[in-house]
């Protein structure tokens, strides 16, 4: 009953996309009232109906029905629960699904959170979300059902995917695909508004709040995903440049870029038809994304599918939405083109700046993902664009955009006086350089020159933005601390968050990727290694059973001193079904450092290939990631003035 039920729902979701879409054409014939009335009421309804799907497919999975071929290739019966869960979205069906859900959800929400926008344009938005949700729709049906049955029906599945049994994998999936998924509410309503040809300063204020929200969750998938990777994979580091990891990077640079753009727009009323632009490009490497992973075109630990066919028709769309959304551009964006003046001491240039840094960042990235594919499906050899390719154009282009934050955060609109602006933002550049050289100079001995640059800027962000939170907070009248930060308004606040924390994110990762210490060597028991100050003894090595898998623990007790310090269990995991062995790194994290063990290959009975790492300042990349997510939640639920002054005008 499952399959006929789970096939019905998504049928009958399928249809009413299609009326939403076609809605479209009738918007002429028929009242807004009317049309914005069933678009809202088949939304609604879409969202219930694939959200019973999913439940559905999620019983099948807690109850081990192996009659779905999905359940059968992605579960097993001695998976924990909390896995069989996860292993709704596991693999390529579950995860189609997931997306479809969470864009009506997406949908749903447009309904509930746009009372301020004329309900012409809501209904546009929902009749283009509707072609948007029939495509995958179709694609689930027809392609990459997960309610498939299979006969005859066995006894066990074949297992999750040992590297996604993982509490990082449970989470990471679903908030990157939220905010993956969230970059079609900017992409309706840049279509919506290029079809209407008409625009408000009130509706992007709107607006921002929705990008800020996608913004955050492709943030907090992100650093899941790179947690995920730190901890799980055992090769100590937390970013590869895999092509599937830049899929999901790329539109969080253009959703970036977007968010600054906006924030132009909405103050200045300038910049909107490049803000439309930039809502295009960021869900179309969305779209490029989701190709990439489900494609079977990339050979990677995030790829979901091994079906070019399955990708053509994702290709296909991929084709159409880019080409009708930009043939729609150009036709339209002319009337959304307001002439204002400014200058290049304003801070509409800074941001300008930004925003080109950023975009050419994306493409730059895009093109190192995409030149193997290319090349290879042209029969012009094999290339690979590796991390140093990616490591010298991110560096290069980004720290530009990390020196622009500073003077972005103390200029003005129209025309910046940079007569006093310039002495303080040499002093605080001077400060930096300081705190910098005396920093490296007694903890690391260093003379890299791009340590000393990642540093300084990063350093001149954070104290930059932190003299402008607390010179704020001077001049406002109540003395409470508390209530002097909730009264700053919400944008700013957002912004001065966001930016101090990729100045830590910044610091962590240079520190970490320059000065970490790594030793790979073959240790019997009871040899010892010193790592840095800390003397690392390898004692044995003890079997443990658990109830999917089976390891080999190490045991390796850490000295300071000749004094004990802690002991580190790191684990190789074999899996009962598939076989897979998987590592499990021991990590003891300060503030000040991470100490890694991984443990390697057995070479003999007393013998094991052991990896240490020493890690410095790795946690302040955590760190950063949270408050530039704070940052984001202050972007979401304050009110900035224009929310206020609409709000007393009516």
């Amino acid at each position: 009953m499952i399959t006929e039920i789970g096939n019905f729902l998504l049928s009958i979701s399928a249809s009413l996309s299609l009326c939403i879409f076609l809605s479209l054409f009738l918007k002429k014939t028929i009242s807004n009232e009317v049309r914005f009335l069933f678009c809202k009421i088949a939304s609604h309804i879409i969202t219930f109906l694939i959200f019973i799907s999913f439940v559905l497919l999620s019983y099948a999975f807690l109850t081990d029905d192996f009659s779905l071929r999905y359940v059968a290739n992605n579960s097993n019966v001695s998976l924990e629960n909390i896995y069989k869960f996860s292993a709704v979205w596991g693999a390529h069906e579950g995860s189609i699904l997931l997306w479809v859900f969470v864009l009506s959800i997406w949908s749903s929400c447009i309904v509930l959170f746009s009372s301020s926008i004329p309900k012409v344009i809501v209904s546009d938005m929902l009749s283009i979300m509707g072609i948007l949700l029939l495509f995958f729709l179709i694609f689930i049906l027809f392609s990459s059902n997960p309610f498939d049955r299979i006969f005859p029906i066995p006894i066990n599945g074949r297992d999750l995917n040992p590297l996604l049994q993982d509490p990082g994998l449970i989470i990471h999936p679903p908030m990157l695909y939220i905010g993956y998924v969230g970059t079609s509410v900017p992409f309706v309503f840049a279509i919506s508004i290029l079809l209407n040809e008409n625009i408000k300063l009130e509706w992007i204020s709107w607006l921002r709040k929705w990008v800020i929200s996608s913004w955050m969750f492709l943030t907090i998938g992100i650093s899941l995903g790179s947690w995920w990777a730190y901890h799980e994979l055992g090769w100590g580091g937390w970013w590869f440049w895999d092509p599937v990891e830049n899929a999901s990077f790329m539109p969080w640079l253009a959703i970036t870029a977007l968010l600054h753009s906006l924030i132009v727009s909405e103050k200045r009323g300038i910049f909107i038809s490049w803000s439309i632009l930039l809502a295009i490009l960021t869900f179309s490497l969305s779209l490029l994304g989701t190709f990439l992973v489900r494609s079977g075109i990339l050979v990677s630990v995030h790829a979901f599918a091994n079906d070019p066919e399955r990708g053509m028709y994702i290709l296909i769309f991929l084709s159409l939405i880019i080409g009708l959304s930009l043939g729609l551009y150009f036709i339209k964006s002319r009337s959304l083109i307001f002439e204002k003046e400014y200058t290049v001491s304003s801070k509409e240039f800074i941001l300008l700046l930004n925003n080109l840094f950023l975009t050419i960042t994306t493409f730059a990235i895009l093109l190192g993902t995409l030149y193997p594919l290319i090349t290879s499906s042209l029969n012009l050899g094999k290339i690979s664009v590796g991390a140093p390719y990616f490591n010298f154009i991110f560096s290069a282009l980004m720290l530009p955009i990390v020196f622009l934050m500073s003077p972005a955060i103390y200029s003005t609109w129209k025309k910046t006086n940079y007569s006093k602006l310039t002495k303080k933002l040499l002093t605080f550049l001077f400060y930096s350089i300081v705190i910098t050289y005396i920093f490296m100079n007694f903890y690391f001995k260093s003379d890299i020159f791009i340590v000393y640059l990642a540093m300084s800027l990063a350093f001149f962000t954070i104290i930059s933005s932190v003299a402008k939170l607390l010179l704020i907070l001077k001049n406002s009248n109540n003395k409470k601390i508390i209530s002097n930060i909730f009264s700053i308004p919400s944008s700013m606040l957002s912004n001065l968050l966001a930016h101090i924390g990729i100045g830590i994110l910044i610091i962590g990762i240079t520190l970490s990727n320059y000065y970490s210490i790594q030793k790979e060597v073959a240790m019997q028991q009871n040899s010892q290694i010193l790592v840095k100050d800390i003397t690392i003894k390898f004692v044995d090595v003890k079997n443990k059973i658990s109830k999917n898998y089976t390891s080999q623990v190490g045991v390796f007790d850490a000295y300071i001193n000749n004094d004990y310090f802690i002991s580190f269990f790191p684990e190789k995991r074999t899996y009962n079904i598939q076989k897979n062995i998987m590592t499990e790194a021991a990590i003891n994290s300060t503030l000040l450092r991470d100490i890694y063990v991984a443990l390697g290959e057995n070479l003999s009975n007393d013998t094991w290939v052991v990896r240490i790492y020493y890690k410095p300042y790795i946690q302040l990349l955590w760190y950063g990631v949270l408050l530039m997510i704070l940052g984001g939640l202050f972007g979401i639920f304050g009110r900035n003035k224009l929310e206020k002054k609409l709000n007393n005008d009516s």
